[in-house]
Parts: C-alpha cells; sequence; structure tokens
C-alpha cells in the first residue's frame, strides 16, 4: 500500500505543478494585457463613438488573439466600470461581446474590489453573456493604476475541457476519479463526475486532511491522496476505490502465496529426486567397496555425474586401477625376491667352499677377502630381521665393503674410523650407511688418481646420534648441491643429469624420516674441489 500512496503522491505533484504552471502564465498574459496602450482609449468615454476609438477595439482584439487564442484558455473580458460596459471575447469560437455592466454579480465584483491582491482567483467565474460549464476557474487582475477609473479590471478564463484532457493523459486508468478543491471544500473540478455529487466535500476544511486519507462519499469508500498547489492553495485529491484496490491487494497476496507454494513444491519434488539419485548411487558404490573387500577388483563405477558424488565415483575407479597395479608389481617383487634369495644363497655357499679351498692352499688374502664378501652377502640377504640394527653392526658391515673395494683401489684409497663407542650399541635403520659411502666411492674420485681419502665418524649428543663419511674428492657447486638435496628430501621427482646417481641417499633419508620424523635424516655439505660431508642425523635409541 505503502508504494501506492508514493505513486499516487507523484502523480498528485506532477498535476500541482501543471496548475501551478498554468496560473503562472495567466498571470504573464494578464500582465501583458493590462499593459496595451489600446486600453486607456477604449475605457475614455471622450472617444466613445470615434474613429480612435474603433480602431483602439480592433487593435486591442487583434492582440488578445495573437497572443493567447492558442493557449487554450476560454475567454477574456474587460470590466470598464465607469462607461458601464463589459467587453468579453470568446476563444474558443472567436466572438466579441460587449454588453452592459449590470450583467456582473454584483458578490463576484465585492470581492475583486475588496481584495487587497492585484490578482484574484476566481473559481468557475465567467463574464460570458450566457452560462458556459466549460469554465474551471478565472483569474482576475485590477486595471485601477493603467485606466483613468479606479474599479477596472481584467479577468482571464481557464478552459475546463483543457484540464481534463491533460488530467486524462496523466493516468487515468490509475484512479477513479481527480478532484481539484479550495481549502473550504468547494468542488472546482472532477474528472469523471459531475462537481455537484461530491457535495459533502461543501464546507469541509480540507487543508487539516493529512496526505493519505480514507474518505466515504456517496456511500463509497476512497482512498485519497492529498497535495496542495502552492499557487492557487487549492487542492489536488486522487480517488482510488478502496474496495477495489483491496482486492487487487488481495489477488496480489493470493497470487504470490499460490506461486510460493508452487516454487515449495517444486523444490520439494526437486530436491527428493536429487536426493533419491544420491542415495541409489551410493548404495552402488557401497556395494562394489564391499567387493574389494573381498578382492574382487573387477568391480567398476559407472556412474557418470557432474557433483561431489561424480567426483568420488571417479576416485574411487582411479583408487581400484592403482591397488590393482600396486597388487601385480607386489606378485612380481615377490618372484623376483624369491630368485634374488636362491641366486646369493648359492653364491655364498659357493664362496664357502672357496674359501676352504684357499685356506687349504695357504692363500690367506684370498681366504679373507672371501669371508669379508660373504659377510656382506650374508648382511644383505638378513631381510627377514628387524628393520633396526646395532650402529656397530652397521658400521661393521661398511668396513666389510669398504676392505673389499680397498682391493681394488690399493693404496690409492685411505678409511680412517672415527667412531665413538658410547653410539655402538645404538639402533638405527638397516643399510643407511653402505648407500652413503658407496656413493662417496662412485662419485668423489672420478678425477683423483692417488691420496683418496674417506673418514667415518661416529659420535653423539643430549640430542641424537650423528654418523659423518666426508671425502677429499671433487666437491660440487652450490646449484648442484643445492639440486641433489631438493632430490633426496622427495621434492623433486628426478635428478637433472639422470642416471642412478642420489637414488641410495634419497631413500636413506625418506627411511630415516618415515621411522623417526623429519628432523632426522641426511644433510650434505659441499664445494667445489674441497670435497664432500654427508652428516646423518638417527634418533638415541638403545
Amino acid at each position: 500500500m505503502e508504494n501506492i500512496n508514493q505513486y499516487v503522491m507523484s502523480l498528485n505533484v506532477q498535476i500541482s505543478n501543471s496548475i501551478d504552471l498554468y496560473v503562472d502564465d495567466m498571470q504573464k498574459v494578464l500582465m501583458m494585457l493590462s499593459e496595451d496602450s489600446n486600453l486607456p482609449i477604449i475605457a475614455d468615454k471622450k472617444f466613445i463613438g470615434t474613429y480612435e476609438s474603433y480602431q483602439a477595439y480592433s487593435k486591442f482584439y487583434d492582440n488578445i488573439r495573437s497572443l493567447i487564442f492558442f493557449k487554450g484558455y476560454k475567454s477574456l473580458s474587460v470590466i470598464l466600470y465607469d462607461k458601464q460596459e463589459i467587453l468579453t471575447t470568446d476563444l474558443t469560437d472567436g466572438h466579441d461581446y460587449k454588453y452592459l455592466h449590470q450583467a456582473l454579480n454584483d458578490n463576484t465584483y465585492k470581492e475583486i474590489t475588496d481584495s487587497e491582491q492585484s490578482m484574484i482567483l476566481l473559481p468557475e467565474f465567467s463574464l460570458l453573456p450566457y452560462k458556459d460549464n466549460n469554465i474551471l476557474f478565472s483569474q482576475a487582475i485590477k486595471l485601477w493604476g493603467n485606466l483613468p477609473g479606479e474599479k477596472d479590471f481584467m479577468v482571464l478564463s481557464a478552459d475546463k475541457n483543457l484540464f481534463a484532457n491533460f488530467l486524462a493523459g496523466v493516468n487515468n486508468k490509475a484512479f477513479d476519479d481527480i478532484l481539484i478543491t479550495t481549502a473550504a471544500g468547494q468542488v472546482i473540478f472532477s474528472l469523471n463526475s459531475d462537481v455537484s455529487v461530491y457535495s459533502e466535500f461543501k464546507d469541509k476544511d480540507i487543508g487539516s486532511l493529512s496526505a493519505f486519507e480514507t474518505l466515504h462519499l456517496n456511500g463509497v469508500s476512497y482512498y485519497a491522496t492529498l497535495n496542495n498547489s502552492a499557487s492557487t492553495d487549492w487542492y489536488v485529491i486522487s480517488l482510488i476505490n478502496k474496495n477495489k484496490i483491496d482486492k487487487q491487494i488481495y489477488d496480489s497476496k493470493m497470487t504470490i502465496i499460490y506461486i510460493g507454494i508452487t516454487v515449495i513444491l517444486i523444490l520439494i519434488i526437486a530436491v527428493n529426486l536429487y536426493v533419491t539419485r544420491s542415495t541409489r548411487d551410493l548404495k552402488r558404490l557401497s556395494k562394489m567397496m564391499k567387493n574389494i573387500e573381498k578382492d574382487n577388483f573387477q568391480s567398476r563405477s559407472e556412474i557418470n555425474r557432474n557433483d561431489e558424488i561424480g567426483d568420488l565415483s571417479r576416485s574411487f575407479n582411479s583408487m581400484v586401477k592403482n591397488v590393482l597395479e600396486n597388487q601385480v608389481l607386489r606378485k612380481e617383487a615377490e618372484i623376483k625376491s624369491l630368485q634374488d634369495q636362491i641366486n646369493p644363497h648359492f653364491l655364498y655357499n659357493t664362496l664357502d667352499t672357496i674359501s676352504s679351498l684357499a685356506i687349504k692352499q695357504d692363500h690367506v688374502k684370498i681366504n679373507q677377502t672371501i669371508e669379508k664378501l660373504a659377510d656382506f652377502y650374508r648382511y644383505n640377504m638378513n631381510i627377514e630381521s628387524n628393520n633396526l640394527v646395532n650402529i656397530g653392526t652397521e658400521i661393521q658391515h661398511v668396513k666389510n665393503y669398504l676392505e673389499i673395494i680397498t682391493l681394488r683401489y690399493g693404496t690409492r684409497l685411505k678409511v680412517n674410523y672415527d667412531i665413538d663407542e658410547e653410539v655402538l650399541d645404538c639402533k638405527t635403520i638397516r643399510f643407511m650407511l653402505q648407500p652413503v659411502v658407496e656413493n662417496c666411492v662412485q662419485h668423489a674420485f672420478n678425477e683423483m688418481y692417488l691420496n683418496c681419502v674417506i673418514d667415518i665418524k661416529a659420535y653423539s649428543d643430549q640430542e641424537a646420534v650423528f654418523l659423518e663419511v666426508s671425502d677429499n674428492g671433487i666437491g660440487m657447486e652450490e646449484s648442484r648441491l643445492s639440486t641433489i638435496m631438493s632430490y633426496i628430501n622427495g621434492e623433486r621427482q628426478a635428478l637433472d643429469h639422470g642416471g642412478n646417481g642420489g637414488v641410495g641417499l634419497r631413500n636413506v633419508n625418506l627411511r630415516f624420516k618415515l621411522t623417526f620424523g623429519d628432523a632426522y635424516g641426511i644433510v650434505i655439505k659441499s664445494e667445489n674441489g674441497e670435497g664432500t660431508k654427508v652428516i646423518i642425523t638417527s634418533q638415541i635409541l638403545k
């Protein structure tokens, strides 16, 4: 209802502004005509019947027609009191009238002469010599300062049809009626009815009403919107049948309710269909997961959706594929492991036989080397033992490896040991030291033929056990060192130069972090031409 009131008020303001503009235009026209130079001649008795008087009348009428004939005014009248004469022009048909002063209503004349204002508005006032119901209102201007007489004035009348056409163009269909009233309740104009049907307005103080009222007129209730015209102090009142607008509001509410119910029903049906479909697809996925639990990896989800359930279906298929591939790889690894176990067992059994033959032939060095090699393979084959071993055992394994390597390098390679006996019984992961030493032998001394030195240290503090493997080899540049550290920490998948370099170090580092945590593992320090140091940090565990 508030929106309707605001809309109607905006139309009322538009109508009031148009009335104000119309009245302002009438005042300008009257001012111009009151200063017409022909009026003094017309008003002076001494010019009666003269040629000058005839010319003055003709020119004055011509000026009237050229100035206001097409402006929509009804009539213009001039009251010449001293001559007891009224000059009137009907601006709608062009006829001119001259008649006696007695035709003027005494009360209206007295209202004009008694007014202190120079411009006076007169509702439904006409000076035509016949009754004309098409005059909406008139505006009078005193001519007492312009003519010899002291009671002469001019009256310009507005055509009611002009206002009717204008108001019909505003929005006639929006209202049951549009009224123009005085502040005292006199209905000057009604768009759709005769003003007499609004007799209940008579003597009503319109100014005391609020901008929005409910009025009861002729047994009908109306929503009324009032707006005051600044120039005239009249009121524009728009009437809308209360029953009609209440029915429209009720119909609108019911339409909104019906639409709301329909939308809710559609949403309930849509949600129900979605939930039913989703539940069905989730049950299918659950059934396939149970098949996977029974090692039936032939199950595949055929759910094709573009939502979370579709993502879950695709992830499930990817998981099944990965599990199946891992199972195949595991089977292949088991077969290869069996093959690898057969070959080393045969190898170190053969080595034992060769060792016995070497002893019989008194080849002590050969016998010692074969024993070291057999111990080396025997340690590697002990895969069923615990993943953790004593650091002393791990160091002995590396010593066996280096003594075998020394046969190939001879005096070219020297190994120094600095082992704190307190760490020998500490536990660490198996095969953690040999890959580091092996990497040192293979890469550190590529361009060296003499004085190749490897230093192996083991010590501890209150927080960890440290094992260091240092060499005096070729070292590496900082960029190369950064690349290798990224690789062994799992931050990149491969080294730029390819090959297997760093794979052993990567495996050892990741095993330490999986076993003891991220605080443990391998750190490499190196400078180009200055050698390399690999520091292994292990948890203190006894």
